[in-house]
């Protein structure tokens, strides 16, 4: 006896009342997307004087769709998703069909209410819902009374159209309602329901890609407002969700010494007196002496390598592969024992560009407190007058990169979707280190001639795995051609030969140049810390530097400290990092590692380790390893300030 599913009149029935059952998906999104693009449209034309021309408001209607994107195929996929693997009896039921529109239209009013919001949080903060909106719920009193004075024309709009959507749209969803006495089995199912899965699932990703959408793809401009308008509220708020719970796990200290003391120990261990923190209010910030001559305004490029650790540099107890870097030893402020904060991009940048100093979290480069009015190097040199970019390799949007600097002072941001048209290589991270130089030189070239100083932060690629590069380039360091260190050794040539050029160029007497690895390429070594996996290369060039080597013991966010006071810079930071031109410095130095939820203050020869759950370890280095020894009582709890102080600093807004 043939089976009903194999004849054909079934199998059309089936397909029919397949069709018939995604007509709620169809209204969802249809109706969703309206509500996105209207409120889009509302907020464009409302501040159309901060767009700038035609092409940032079809980037913003173009970025919009895949935001808008993201968030209707995460609510259509887990409907989806039971409608496939459910029993079929089920799925013929009321239950199913109520929770169903009970789930879409729940939705679908959060979205109207959020973009209803919106305008009014706009007009209030400047930026779409965020975690504010969030935040708020916690005083619904007060919060309802302040509305309702304020904003009540916005909460009574609000209120109508979500009691509106919640009114027709179930009537809409079952406009057609499914005749079949039973449902579609399970292999009929996974054929013609895998296809649509499959595009929601890329739908809510953002991206076909080897990354997510995330939240800096949004980020067209140094404005905060025109970088919210790609966004749509229910995913700013989500985001923002996401955010605090990471955050209420992850950003704690390994102590909690008091307040008084962890400044005190920080402070001391910056070796400045505490008359030199005159604001309460922000008591990390002080006023920044600088030892190079003032009124000179040089510019300043920082060539953030990727993954070039000290394992490349003989000089520095690695292999002979770095050779151009190494020329700059006896040229530069060359720094022999400088240390990396951590070992990822994020952490390094962090440092470089912050003076943060670690957390067990995410680095602050990521984390929603600090997307906005957050100190950077970018916002201290422009409020000296100085024009300020980043230029990427590859794509800004990774880690987050591009909305963190555009929302802290960077002027301006390039990455690979500019440098491609002009680049003869590409790797899977981006263009290769020479075409990213080329680059670089004709921006410097250009800065420099309209006279005013700049800031350009520049980040590598090239020596990144799959350890892609050009052939013919360089001498091969080994065989194969695509290994670590032969990667490394073509970086070194960018690089190095890039420095070439420049020192050869009218704008290098009155520019620093500041080469140094984000972090090493490998983490290896004993110890719930492996300390010597990060040790780096970093050196200062240029023609207002005197050539010297710092031998004492040094951190990447010393690095901000130092090259402001070359430059002459007469400003107040709050960054916590020690000016390594001071003359006036006593002491071995010191370096503070982060290691996933571990983290290492090293002093000298002597290293504290500290992790959660765990009684703090002293250790003493010998050669390449870490002998344990007695704890100090005092270095423990100067190394429990330190890694307590950029929680309470971000905690607290002190960075602002």
């Amino acid at each position: 006896m043939v089976s009903d599913i194999s004849r054909p009149g079934v199998i059309v029935d089936h397909f029919k009342a397949l069709l018939e059952s995604l007509w709620p998906y169809f209204c969802f999104l249809m109706l969703a997307l309206t509500v996105t693009t209207i409120s889009r449209l509302f907020l464009m034309s409302s501040y159309s004087g901060q767009m700038t021309g035609v092409s940032s408001m079809v980037s913003v209607m173009e970025r919009g769709v895949r935001f808008d994107m993201v968030v209707i195929c995460g609510v259509l996929l887990l409907a989806m998703l039971v409608q496939w693997l459910a029993p079929g009896r089920f799925l013929l039921s009321n239950l199913w069909q109520r929770a169903l529109t009970t789930w879409l239209v729940v939705w679908l009013m959060l979205i109207v209410w959020d973009e209803a919001a919106t305008a009014d949080f706009i007009a209030e903060f400047g930026v779409r819902p965020n975690r504010l909106f969030v935040e708020y719920l916690d005083t619904p009193t007060e919060v309802f009374l302040t509305i309702w004075a304020a904003h009540r024309s916005a909460l009574l709009l609000g209120i109508a159209l979500v009691a509106m959507a919640g009114f027709l749209v179930p009537r809409m969803m079952r406009t057609t309602r499914t005749t079949a006495r039973r449902a579609p089995p399970w292999a009929l199912r996974v054929v013609l329901l895998a296809p649509l899965l499959v595009v929601l699932f890329y739908g809510m990703r953002g991206s076909t890609g080897h990354r997510p959408l995330g939240i800096s793809y949004a980020s067209i401009s140094n404005d905060p407002l025109v970088n919210a308008l790609p966004l749509n509220s229910t995913y700013s708020v989500l985001y923002a969700v996401r955010q605090m719970l990471s955050e209420a796990d992850e950003i704690q200290a390994y102590s909690h010494l008091p307040d008084e003391e962890v400044l005190r120990r920080v402070r001391a261990g910056m070796q400045l007196p505490a008359a030199a923190f005159g604001d309460p209010r922000q008591p990390m910030t002080h006023a920044l002496i600088p030892t190079g001559a003032s009124g000179t305004r040089p510019n300043l490029v920082i060539l953030l390598q990727e993954s070039l650790g000290a394992r490349y540099v003989a000089s520095l107890g690695g292999l002979p592969v770095a050779r151009k870097i190494e020329t700059w030893r006896s040229r530069s402020l060359w720094f022999d024992q400088l240390y990396a904060t951590g070992t990822r991009s994020a952490r390094g940048i962090e440092a470089i560009t912050a003076g943060f100093l670690p957390t067990r979290t995410s680095s602050v480069i990521k984390l929603e407190g600090a997307q906005q009015d957050f100190f950077t190097l970018a916002k201290a040199l422009k409020s000296q007058g100085y024009r300020t970019g980043f230029i990427y390799g590859g794509d800004s949007s990774f880690d987050n990169m591009r909305r963190f600097m555009l929302g802290n002072g960077f002027d301006r941001v390039l990455d690979w979707s500019d440098l491609s048209p002009t680049a003869r290589f590409m790797t899977t991270w981006g263009v290769s280190d020479e075409d990213l130089y080329a680059r670089v030189h004709q921006e410097v070239t250009r800065q420099a001639q309209d006279g005013q100083p700049f800031f350009l932060l520049v980040f590598s690629t090239s020596n990144h795995p799959p350890h892609d590069f050009p052939d013919d380039r360089i001498p091969l360091y080994e065989e194969p051609k695509t290994t670590p260190n032969n990667a490394a050794r073509y970086a070194d040539f960018a690089v190095g030969s890039y420095l070439e050029t420049a020192a050869q160029s009218a704008y290098w007497a009155n520019s620093l140049f500041m080469v140094v690895a984000d972090h090493e390429s490998r983490v290896s070594g004993d110890g719930i810390v492996p300390v010597f996996s990060f040790h780096i290369p970093a050196f200062i060039a240029g023609g207002p530097v005197q050539p010297r080597i710092v031998t004492r013991l040094a951190s990447q966010i010393d690095l901000l400290p130092t090259a402001l006071s070359i430059m002459g810079v007469k400003t107040d930071i709050p960054a916590t990092g020690i000016d390594q031109t001071r003359e006036d410095l006593v002491g071995p130095g010191r370096a503070i590692m982060q290691f996933h939820d571990a983290a290492a203050y090293r002093v000298g020869d002597e290293v504290v380790i500290l992790a959660p759950g765990q009684a703090p370890g002293q250790f003493r280095v010998n050669g390449r390893k870490l002998v344990a020894t007695d704890t100090s009582p005092e270095l423990v709890r100067d190394a429990q300030a330190i890694t307590q102080l950029p929680v309470m600093a971000y905690q607290r807004g002190w960075y602002r």
